[in-house]
Parts: C-alpha cells; structure tokens; sequence
C-alpha cells in the first residue's frame, strides 16, 4: 500500500468516529469540524460578530465536485460563506473555511 493510500484509508477511520453532517449544494455530506474563532468587525453603526472555522470534507464524497469560494454551507441550521478553499487532488481530503453569513 502506498504512502497516499495508507492516509485516505485513515482519513476514512477519522471520518467515521469524528464527522458531523453539513448541507453544500443541497447535499448532507460529512465533514470534520474545526474548532472555529469569533471575532468582532468594526463596521458602520458599531462592532458586528464575525465567526469562522474550517471544515474538512472527504474528497471522495465530493463525487469530483468541489467547492467554490462564495458557496454557502449549512452546519447546525446556520448558513456560512466559503471564503477560502484548499483542493490537493487525489489526496483524500478537501479543506474550506467558512465565515459567518450577516444576518
């Protein structure tokens, strides 16, 4: 077994024990959740919360899709804006931060 195929084959053992179900492009795919940072932004009118954080999907999942920078992904019934996307192809795993949608 080679060196990429031993670490997909992990990342389907992470994915398993640790996933939780986000909603991209109307499907519900797992993912690793980061743990995330809020901030504030100072903006016209006062300070406006700003939370983001990354999430992992598995490449495979994405069925040769990925994701695009001004996407929205659904966690926990929040929407959140895709603003950073890293695709390393055939490596097993997509990796995108998320930034808190203006309500």
């Amino acid at each position: 077994m080679g060196f990429f195929s031993e670490i997909k084959s992990a990342l389907y053992e992470i994915f398993a024990s640790f996933s939780q179900p986000v909603v991209w492009r109307g499907r519900t795919l797992n993912a690793i959740i980061a743990e995330g940072q809020a901030t504030v932004e100072l903006e016209s009118g006062g300070f406006v919360p700003d939370e983001s954080f990354t999430v992992k999907f598995l490449e495979s999942e994405l069925d040769g899709e990925y994701p695009n920078l001004g996407e929205i992904v659904e966690y926990n019934n929040k929407q959140y804006r895709i603003h950073w996307v890293s695709v390393r192809a055939n490596r097993g795993q997509v990796e995108v931060s998320l930034r808190a949608i203006d309500q």
